[in-house]
């Protein structure tokens, strides 16, 4: 093969690797700092659970979104790619395209996904809910996503000189991928903790008719308020990783730390926060920001990769953003309330039990007890109750029949019933809760 020619193989496979090495690390940070915002006073904007509201009014956050998400922030970096770098010279033109794909997305996308998505729920969170610049959550949402786009467009600019050898972009790549691994196994890791938790608490009385226990994980982000909202059912917290701290009327401030949990009497006030976590994730977004900073200083200069490499790392984090707590609300509703709109976007119902009847007019003693089991431990329980497994595998056995749970899944047991509980051959993290009336 003719050494020119090599020659230009070699500079096409390189134009590539740092095209793509860019691309990802424009999307990291960008994505990232979405992710860490909220920490400055910005509002949640979840674009990837919207994303989800676009697939169905009554979908929950899941990869579906994240992966509309990724897919169109990828479009939008092959666009400048294709049509615009080859075209320009400078930083201007990264800069330019970055605040044109803003000014696209919020004027024209968000209100024409708004359009697709129909009427959205009441009870949905604004974030939720696709429009104009995102308006409705305040001026503060179109601000924060012109400083992503601005950092998008800064890497653009930053990694226009590029030299990258094959080697240094399977590096940063393997780095970041072990990163995100981490990121995400992290607050796994932490609720895995052995645990034996039991609070009680008593309400006045239940719903009248038909109702079931509810299971909602509800994760904030690093800086992410619930406002304080209309008073509603009694019920526990239970945080399994990063702190939840709820402003509660007549109480005060209440940290609720991993494996721990409270109870909430009925129709009090309170609010619920991710505060703890606030002065780390302001930590990794400056240091995003002043890395994002250097690499446009330094005009693809031998630092320039590094520093490439460090941010997609960074971004990648920031975007699974482990930082985030994860805690469960458990009560009793009623049953006209079965699927009803999550508080906050990041939500999903874990478990709703089957309707259990004849539950209201006297008061009654709620128990949660959050327990992990050694292989082929057991444990009883009494019904009317719910047993959910968090992490792990057991069985539960009621009424003559054994159920087998995986994580996440759980089972209803009848009032006058008695359920054994065993883990499977690994430990298990099991939720229980359970009713006594009169307690």
């Amino acid at each position: 093969m003719p050494a020119g020619l090599d020659a230009a193989i070699w500079r096409m496979v390189s134009l590539v690797i740092r095209r793509i090495l860019v691309g990802l690390t424009a999307i990291a940070v960008s994505l990232g700092w979405l992710q860490l915002a909220p920490a400055f006073g910005f509002p949640v904007t979840a674009p990837a659970a919207m994303f989800d509201r676009l697939l169905g009014a009554h979908r929950e956050a899941g990869l579906a979104g994240w992966a509309l998400l990724v897919i169109g922030e990828l479009a939008l970096t092959t666009g400048y790619f294709l049509i615009v770098e080859g075209r320009t010279h400078g930083a201007v033109a990264p800069f330019a395209y970055a605040v044109g794909a803003w000014l696209v997305t919020g004027a024209v996308l968000m209100p024409l996904i708004g359009l697709l998505q129909g009427t959205p729920p009441v009870s949905d969170p604004l974030a939720m809910h696709a429009n104009f610049f995102m308006l409705n959550l305040g001026p503060g949402a179109a601000a924060e996503a012109l400083i992503g786009w601005l950092l998008f467009g800064a890497v653009l600019a930053g990694g226009r000189n590029l030299q990258v050898n094959p080697k240094v972009f399977g590096v940063a790549a393997g780095a970041a991928a072990l990163a995100a691994a981490i990121a995400l196994t992290v607050p796994v890791l932490v609720a895995r903790a052995d645990s034996n938790t039991v609070v009680e608490g008593r309400v006045p009385s239940l719903p009248t008719g038909p109702a079931f226990i509810s299971v909602l994980e509800l994760p904030q982000p690093p800086g992410a308020v619930l406002a304080p909202h209309p008073p509603h059912i009694g019920g526990f917290v239970l945080d399994v990783s990063g702190t939840a701290t709820m402003a509660v009327k007549g109480t005060g401030v209440i940290d609720v730390g991993p494996g721990d949990a409270v109870f909430l009497v009925v129709n009090v006030v309170h609010d619920h926060e991710n505060r703890a976590a606030v002065p780390l994730a302001i930590g990794l977004a400056l240091v995003l920001l002043g890395l994002t900073v250097w690499l446009v200083a330094s005009r693809g200069r031998r630092p320039a990769v590094l520093l490439t490499a460090v941010l997609l790392v960074g971004g990648t984090v920031a975007t699974v953003d482990p930082l985030m707590n994860h805690w469960y609300f458990i009560g009793v509703r009623p049953a006209a309330t079965h699927g009803a709109g999550m508080p906050v976007p990041a939500a999903h119902r874990t478990f709703e039990s089957q309707d259990l009847s004849g539950l209201g007019g006297s008061p009654y003693l709620e128990r949660l007890t959050h327990r992990t089991l050694g292989s082929d431990e057991s444990v009883q329980f009494n019904g009317p109750a719910a047993i959910v497994v968090l992490d792990g595998k057991a069985s539960v056995t009621a009424a003559g029949r054994t159920t087998d749970l995986s994580a996440e899944s759980g089972v209803t047991v009848a009032a006058g019933d008695q359920a054994s509980v065993r883990a499977g051959s690994g430990s298990a993290r099991v939720l229980v809760f359970e009713l006594v009336r009169g307690g």
